[in-house]
């Protein structure tokens, strides 16, 4: 920042309140400063309400963590200060003024803030897009690091990885290069394979030690947990015992901290958006003790949601070159309704490995429909899932299977939308746009993984399934002895 003179007080500008924020998890900054550019001035309008925010012009998070479990060696990092290492237009810098001083002994003076200010509401685009241009303008030097520029970091995280040791050393070093080009510098180096850190200073890498893992140390990535040492994903709820009232206000604060970007834990979110719908239901004040049924619900629920940190699922989904299929799944309960994709990876050596990619869930809508219409909508989420994964993971997959136990859903596909009426025809329109040329096969409910994200299970019974974590047994099987697709006929006049 610089110190304003005097003779440009008459221009107009702005100035940011701003204070301190600690916290204590982080492993580099314990301190950030915030500005606040939301803070009304004396017309009634703030800074943030006269900028524009910008175009997203990143993938979605669900998008870049799926890519980071396709890669058989892991490779993250972030960039350090990001938005301080991006100037301002000079002709800008007067709407970024702060008052400060450097002792409490110093007057307090005005002065502008040179670069991208944590605050406002442009700052994530500029930041963004001057990666972008840096990769546009730099990364044709880099066959490695350029791609990865563009696709594998979020904000100013970079999660990524490559498939041999050699290529992630090599990613490591491009990435570097390439940033520093632009003024930016990557720490925080953490990888599943400590070769990968080898020649890196120690205040460069993310983990205790750059020479061994510590016992089931993890990194937070993206707000994930990833162990590198066993390349396990992991969760953390974030609990902690309290003796104060159940309210609408201290549930709705605790669903808020379960972040699962992935849905490898929906069955036991979905149990807690179910009851958050019951809550809005209830119409009762933020700040007054919910109902004793429910708040018996809420403990029970809530006691057991530290186990969750029990819960680990490979974070590299796949066999080195195998031979890929996608498996979704899709059912639906009276009180919610989800979809759920698996990976089908098969080697030369016929080894087959089945692992949960991700899932999608969504409590039934408040104006009831029956059964057979939530399973339909099911299967839309089902095609949408399906549809995102295999962009994501741009890897060639040789065929994607579809499975559903409503036997409804299955025979009003198996038409063309124009014979049904508007709500079905809608959705069978999506699904076949999404699904084209890929079949949709009948699965008992028992067998139905989706059955769980459906109907929300606690942790202490999520725990102990199998099947939601690597699907029906049947699919480790060759595919003569999977479940006939044939579904039991129905009648019309249940179809409605």
């Amino acid at each position: 920042m610089k110190l304003v003179k005097s003779s440009d007080e008459n221009n107009k500008h702005f100035y940011l309140p701003h204070h301190p924020v600690i916290k204590e998890t982080s492993s580099t900054t314990k301190l950030r400063v915030v500005f606040d550019g939301s803070a009304k001035c004396s017309t009634g309008f703030s800074l943030n309400d006269s900028l524009c925010v910008g175009p997203v012009i990143q993938d979605e998070l669900i998008t870049l963590v799926l890519r980071f479990r396709k890669h058989q060696i892991a490779l993250v990092a972030d960039i350090a200060k990001m938005y301080r290492q991006i100037l301002v237009h000079p002709d800008d810098t007067r709407f970024q003024r702060i008052y400060w001083r450097f002792s409490t002994q110093a007057p307090i003076q005005p002065y502008e803030l040179q670069t991208v200010t944590y605050g406002l509401a442009p700052s994530s685009f500029l930041a963004t897009r001057t990666l972008v241009q840096l990769a546009t303008d730099e990364g044709k030097s880099y066959p490695l690091g350029g791609p990865a520029l563009r696709k594998n970091v979020y904000m100013d995280d970079f999660i990524g990885g490559a498939e041999t040791i050699e290529k992630a050393i090599q990613l490591r070093k491009e990435l570097t290069e390439l940033l520093a080009r632009g003024g930016f510098v990557l720490r925080k180096w953490s990888s599943s394979r400590l070769e990968v850190l080898q020649g890196l200073d120690k205040d460069a890498i993310g983990t205790q030690s750059a020479l061994h893992f510590h016992p089931n140390e993890t990194i937070k990535t993206l707000g994930i947990s990833w162990e590198p040492e066993n390349d396990f994903l992991r969760f953390s709820s974030h609990v902690y015992e309290t003796d104060q009232p159940t309210t609408k206000r201290s549930i709705l604060s605790s669903i808020a901290k379960l972040f699962d970007p992935l849905g490898l834990i929906a069955p036991i979110i979905v149990k807690a958006k179910i009851m958050m719908q019951e809550l809005w239901l209830l119409t009762c004040e933020w700040d007054e003790p919910v109902p004793e049924s429910m708040s018996e619900r809420w403990r029970k629920y809530y006691k057991q949601l530290p186990r969750i940190s029990d819960y680990q699922v490979d974070r590299y989904a796949f066999l080195p070159n195998s031979v890929i299929q996608l498996h979704t799944f899709a059912d639906a309960s009276e009180s919610a309704y989800g979809a759920c994709t698996y990976a089908r990876s098969e080697d030369n050596k016929g080894k087959v490995k089945v692992q949960l990619l991700a899932s999608k869930s969504r409590v039934a809508p408040l104006k009831r429909l029956s059964l057979a219409r939530l399973e339909l909508c099911a299967a839309v989420l089902a095609a949408h899932l399906h549809n995102c994964i295999k962009t994501a993971i741009d890897l060639d997959v040789t065929k994607s299977y579809f499975w559903s136990d409503s036997a409804v859903t299955l025979q009003w596909l198996q038409s063309p939308p124009n014979v049904w009426k508007t709500f079905v025809a809608n959705r069978v329109s999506e699904i076949q746009h999404f699904t084209h040329g890929d079949h949709w096969n009948h699965v008992s409910g028992k067998e139905n993984p989706a059955d769980l994200v459906s109907r929300g299970m606690l942790v202490e019974d999520f725990l102990k399934s199998r099947l939601w974590t690597h699907g029906p047994c049947w699919l480790s099987l060759p595919p003569n002895e999977w479940p006939i697709s044939n579904p039991p006929n129905v009648a019309e006049t249940n179809w409605k």
